[in-house]
């Protein structure tokens, strides 16, 4: 721990820091970029099984969603390369869509405002 974080963290508990200021001022800085590392796997996680639960077979009962996973489906059935590398394509310019307009910002904000050092 760098000095300038156990000075804050001395201060904190010998004024008695509590209620919403001790929320506010420590702990939502102090796990905010874990958060948003744990919502960035939430995320992709749940990006991964949407796209692979769009396409759903039990024995000759065929379940089929309309969205990128059923496309990819589709198109690898028919053996349509040109089309799978296509919803490929999409699938991974949606992702850096997301890491660029979203999780990148949060992680550069949690860096430039919320630490205690």
């Amino acid at each position: 721990m760098k000095l300038r974080t156990i000075i804050v963290l001395v201060l904190i508990l010998v004024l008695v820091v509590g209620g919403w200021l001790w929320w506010r001022k420590v702990i939502l800085p102090g796990i905010f970029a874990y958060y948003v590392t744990g919502a960035i796997t939430a995320s992709g996680g749940s990006w991964n099984a949407a796209i692979v639960a769009e396409v759903a077979s039990w024995g000759d009962t065929k379940l089929t969603a309309h969205g990128l996973g059923a496309y990819i489906a589709a198109a690898t059935e028919a053996g349509d390369m040109a089309r799978v590398v296509l919803g490929v394509a999409v699938m991974s310019a949606m992702v850096v869509l997301f890491n660029r307009l979203l999780w990148r910002p949060m992680y550069a904000y949690a860096n430039r405002r919320l630490t205690l050092a």
